[in-house]
């Protein structure tokens, strides 16, 4: 019997074949639908192509897992992460992906990852009897895992285990297979005693419905009295409810929508004086309305308008308030209420030629100090940037995460601000070891002239190497490396 496709499966085939031609035409066809599962599973979480390349393991061996991630606080976790492992973490995530390319849901999909996913994240596992039939990538990332899970033990963290099954079926999946998830799911709960862990099952109408999601961030916010304005441009000022903000910041899965501070940076300050008193204020019995103590959110957006009750933002982005964002975030995660309290909120719509947006970022962020990085994104140089490796190699730089990816280009000529950061870091280590390697040899030929670069040398404060230490070392100058995203640098 020949299947009859659905209208969403005929539709989320022509759309895979059109991202597949634009984005990545020499991937096969069941290696791109891992990739495009997984972009649109870690939908909430915002990654960069990098961070979704850098979680997947298919391949031999891969105990029926497509893809991991490690997440912490909303931020997903590097191979260097121990390097910059805060101390105290509220919640620790593990993402595990089955992608098939195929219609309809199965059991033994279910019952592999159930057989191996319990040992994979046991802390004490023998690696050397999971090599021979697990791969070395899935390996080191479930190591990950369980190596950021003890480090943060200290800070008793919420732990979250989120197994997603991807395919291209238009039915929901069969009571069996619901069942076997269910008890993959209890099992994987047993990780630690407080950990929660849930299946979550994506379709073909699923993996459509995120897709469209993702072409045009739209938000809407339902406020409390009407928003004035004037003439004098676009924008309005308005009083919006706790609880109806919280919805505008968050996916329907409450998990928080990381894209909409992207200008902001993305840089929650945690417990600080400042955030513990919004806190506090949030959290008051008292009868006096919230935003009397806070200076409100300032959001900029391509176009805004009133429909109803509601203000229909089209790509917003909070570019002051996040610290007041987070803070609302965190109290609503705690079971808040919000007791007919409101936020001050503006929506300017600012013109995208010209400085005005850039302004306003700035202008609203300089009233508490922010770290060196804070406007990164928005400063010239990251311009200068994006427009010497389009013109250097023809390639784009994504100075806004998914932005590139969401337009159609290439998977392998996009480069993300941390993926430059890391090629820049890994150049860097490799030219200190270089330098230090000529000191030693300089000074090992000429120990009465340089005992100062031998203990240079040793301690790792290295001085600038002159061309005089080289020519003794008979070492050649570093040679300058050009990015290469395939290879790293060539």
């Amino acid at each position: 019997m020949v299947s009859v496709q659905s209208n969403d499966q005929r539709l989320l085939e022509r759309i895979l074949e059109d991202q597949h031609r634009k984005l990545a035409p020499d991937k096969s066809r069941n290696d791109f639908f891992t990739f495009f599962a997984a972009d649109k599973a870690l939908q909430d979480w915002d990654l960069d192509n990098d961070e979704i390349m850098d979680g997947i393991v298919d391949g031999a061996h891969d105990c029926g897992i497509d893809g991991i991630w490690t997440f912490v606080d909303e931020r997903y976790r590097t191979a260097d992460a121990h390097q910059f492992l805060l101390p105290r973490a509220g919640k620790i995530e593990l993402v595990v992906l089955q992608a098939k390319n195929s219609s309809g849901y199965q059991e033994s999909v279910i019952e592999k990852l159930h057989f191996h996913l319990p040992t994979l994240l046991d802390m004490g596992r023998e690696e050397e009897d999971l090599v021979p039939h697990t791969n070395a990538k899935l390996l080191e990332r479930t190591r990950r895992f369980l190596h950021i899970l003890e480090e943060l033990a200290s800070s008793f963290p919420q732990v979250h285990i989120k197994v997603i099954y991807a395919n291209k079926s238009a039915e929901t999946p069969h009571p069996n297979v619901k069942a076997k998830g269910d008890r993959l799911r209890r099992e994987l709960a047993k990780i630690t005693s407080d950990t929660r862990s849930d299946m979550e099952y994506l379709s073909a109408a699923d993996l459509r419905e995120r897709t469209a999601r993702g072409a045009k961030a739209v938000a809407q916010l339902v406020f409390t009295e009407t928003p004035m304005s004037t003439s004098l441009g676009e924008g309005y000022v308005c009083l919006a409810r706790l609880d109806e903000y919280y919805r505008f910041i968050t996916f329907d899965n409450e998990a928080l929508r990381l894209e909409l501070f992207e200008s902001n940076v993305r840089d929650y300050a945690g417990s600080t004086a400042v955030n513990n008193a919004i806190g506090e204020t949030l959290r008051s019995g008292t009868g006096e309305d919230f935003w009397w103590f806070n200076n409100g959110v300032t959001a900029v957006a391509d176009a805004a308008q009133i429909a109803d009750k509601k203000i229909v933002v089209r790509e917003p982005q909070i570019v002051n308030g996040l610290q007041t964002s987070h803070e609302i975030y965190n109290y609503f995660q705690n079971g808040g209420q919000h007791r007919d309290r409101s936020l001050l909120v503006k929506i300017v719509v600012a013109p995208e030629n010209g400085t005005a947006r850039d302004r306003i970022i700035r202008a609203t962020n300089s009233q508490t100090q922010l770290p060196a990085g804070a406007l990164r994104a928005t400063e010239s140089i990251q311009k200068d940037i994006a427009e010497s490796l389009g013109h250097a190699g023809g390639y784009y730089y994504e100075r806004r995460a998914s932005y590139y990816r969401n337009l159609g280009f290439p998977l392998d000529r996009v480069v993300s601000m941390a993926r430059l950061a890391r090629e820049f870091n890994r150049l860097r280590a490799a030219r200190t070891a270089h330098r230090a390697a000529a000191l030693r040899r300089a000074a090992a030929r000429r120990p009465a002239l340089c005992p100062d670069l031998l203990a240079a040398a040793r301690s790792g404060h290295l001085p600038a190497v002159s061309r005089r230490a080289h020519h003794a070392a008979h070492v050649p100058h570093p040679v300058r490396r050009r990015p290469s995203l395939a290879g790293g640098f060539a």
